[in-house]
């Protein structure tokens, strides 16, 4: 059961990683360009939420989400998707769920702050897929307790 569940969220996480649409048409140069740059400046304003071991509901700090909110008020034209991580330690099962948790918190807490829900394309647990840190040790575990906002194109 375990295997069905993992390969279903990597077929999910190959459906995401895709270039938008508009990026894959023969004359799609300007539109690279433009998703490109548009891209690194998302990247470089936004930041990582990180969360205690074993919680989804009260952030290490909050201020990253404050920040993003306020980025992403300035920047209205922009969608994106919420990825929440876990990091190794416990059940794949349990940390798809909390990582899932993590995610749909941030993505409540952006609404609350003003963005509209329409904005956010998906928000998605991806238990202990994707490590930042692949070491098994407290700092990394810590590491990869996380939640990322990841650009998206409409």
């Amino acid at each position: 059961m375990r295997f069905v569940i993992a390969v279903f969220w990597i077929a999910v996480a190959i459906g995401l990683t895709g270039l938008p649409a508009t990026a894959q048409s023969n004359n799609s140069s300007p539109d690279i360009y433009l998703y490109s740059r548009a891209q690194a400046e998302f990247d470089q304003s936004v930041k990582e939420v990180l969360f205690p071991w074993n919680d989804h509901d009260s952030p290490s700090d909050l201020s990253p989400v404050q920040a993003n909110a306020s980025w992403l008020k300035e920047h209205s034209d922009v969608y994106f998707y919420v990825d929440g991580y876990a990091s190794t330690r416990g059940d794949l099962i349990y940390n798809l769920v909390l990582s899932q948790r993590r995610a749909d918190f941030i993505k409540q807490k952006l609404i609350d702050s003003g963005i509209p829900e329409n904005r956010i394309l998906l928000a998605v647990g991806w238990g202990q897929l994707y490590p930042v840190c692949p070491d098994e040790s407290e700092e990394c575990w810590s590491k990869n307790r996380r939640v990322r906002l990841i650009y998206g194109h409409q």
